[in-house]
C-alpha cells in the first residue's frame, strides 16, 4: 500500500542539570536554562502545528512541574527518560541495557514514583538514555503498565553503552518478549528513532546511521530527510513515522545558534521531501503512535517492518 501520510513526532529528552551530574554529561548547565529552552522548543514546534513528546528525567520533572503541566495542557505528551547512572544518589552505575530484569524493574518503579509525584500523572511512555536496552526491556516495560516508548535506534552498535540494534525494525511495532531485534506481540509499542539506512557510519568503534537530530556539527539534512522519506515509502509500514530526537541543552529561542538552526532546517527538509512525493505530514505524539500500533492485531503488528533495506554498506566497505 502506498504511503499517503507520515506522522512527524518531534521529541525532546529532558535531562538532569549538569550541576547534579558532571560537566561532560548531556543536559543543561542548570534548571533555569533548562526551563527557558524547553519552553522555546515547544513554541518553535507549536508555531508549526507540531505537538512535542517529552521524555523527562525524574529530576527534571521535579524541577519543572508547572512548566510540564502547562505543556501537557497544550497537547504535549509527557513520558519518562532515564540514564540509570544519572538517577538519584548514583547507586545504579550502569546503562539501562546493562541491567537485569529485576534491576530494570526496580529503577523504573523508583523513577515512576518521582515522575508521578511531581507531575500528577503516571508515565505511560519511556525512552532509555542512549537507546540502551536488552532482551528483557520490552517485557519489563509492558509488565509495569507502559504502553509504549522510543526504545530502539536501528543499526546502532554502541557496545559500551549496551545499545546494540543491528537488524532491528525500522518502523513502529509491538515489542518482542524474548528478542529485542524482532517485532513481537506484547502490548507495548516501540517507536524507533528514525534513521537513514542508506549508509552505516563507523567512528571510534561505534556503528550508526544518521538521523535528523540537530546536534551534528555538519550534516546534509536535505539528503538525510530525502533518503528517510524514500525508505519509508519503499517499506510502506502500517504506521509511517519520522521520529526526531533532541535534548534540553540548547537554546531554542536563538535561531542564530547552530542546533536550533539545524532543527528548523531538518523540519523544512522533511516537509519538502514529503511534498515531492505528495505525502502529507501530520504532527503527532508518542501517544498517537502507540494507539496506532496497539490498534492492530498483535499477531500482525509490525511484521512488515522486520526487514530493512538490503544492500546497505558501511562507509569503510565502500572505500575498499
Amino acid at each position: 500500500m502506498a504511503v499517503s501520510e507520515i506522522l512527524l513526532v518531534v521529541t525532546m529528552d529532558c535531562e538532569r542539570a549538569r550541576t547534579e551530574t558532571r560537566d561532560d554529561a548531556s543536559g543543561p548547565p542548570d534548571y533555569a536554562s533548562s526551563a527557558r529552552w524547553i519552553a522555546a522548543y515547544d513554541r518553535l514546534n507549536r508555531d508549526r502545528g507540531l505537538p512535542v513528546s517529552y521524555f523527562i528525567h525524574p529530576e527534571a520533572a521535579v524541577a519543572h512541574p508547572a512548566l510540564f503541566h502547562d505543556l501537557a495542557r497544550d497537547g504535549a505528551c509527557l513520558g519518562l527518560h532515564l540514564h540509570p547512572w544519572k538517577f538519584g544518589d548514583g547507586r545504579w552505575k550502569a546503562h539501562f541495557g546493562g541491567m537485569t530484569a529485576a534491576e530494570q524493574r526496580e529503577i523504573l518503579i523508583a523513577a515512576t514514583r518521582i515522575h508521578e509525584s511531581a507531575l500528577q500523572q503516571k508515565p505511560l511512555y519511556f525512552r532509555p538514555g542512549t537507546f540502551s536496552a536488552n532482551d528483557m526491556t520490552y517485557s519489563v516495560l509492558a509488565e509495569l503498565g507502559f504502553r509504549g516508548g522510543s526504545i530502539s535506534a536501528p543499526e546502532r552498535f554502541y557496545r559500551e553503552l549496551c545499545a546494540i540494534w543491528i537488524g532491528a525494525p525500522a518502523d513502529p511495532h509491538r515489542g518482542h518478549a524474548a528478542f529485542r531485534q524482532l517485532a513481537g506481540t506484547l502490548d507495548f509499542a516501540d517507536m524507533p528513532l528514525t534513521v537513514d539506512l542508506s549508509e552505516i557510519l563507523e567512528k571510534n568503534g561505534r556503528r550508526f546511521c544518521r538521523d535528523l537530530r540537530p546536534d551534528y556539527q555538519e550534516a546534509d539534512y536535505e539528503a538525510i530527510a530525502g533518503n528517510i522519506v524514500d525508505q519509508i515509502a519503499a517499506r510502506a509500514p502500517a504506521v509511517p513515522v519520522i521520529n526526531i530526537v533532541t535534548h534540553n541543552d540548547n537554546d531554542y529561542s536563538n535561531l542564530d545558534e547552530r542546533v536550533p538552526r539545524n532543527f528548523v532546517r531538518a523540519l523544512d527538509a522533511v516537509f519538502k521531501a514529503c511534498d515531492r512525493r505528495s505525502i502529507r505530514v501530520r504532527g503527532a505524539t508518542m501517544a498517537t503512535v502507540a494507539d496506532r500500533v496497539l490498534e492492530a492485531p498483535a499477531e500482525a503488528a509490525g511484521l512488515q517492518t522486520v526487514g530493512i533495506i538490503h544492500g546497505t554498506r558501511t562507509a569503510s566497505q565502500r572505500s575498499r
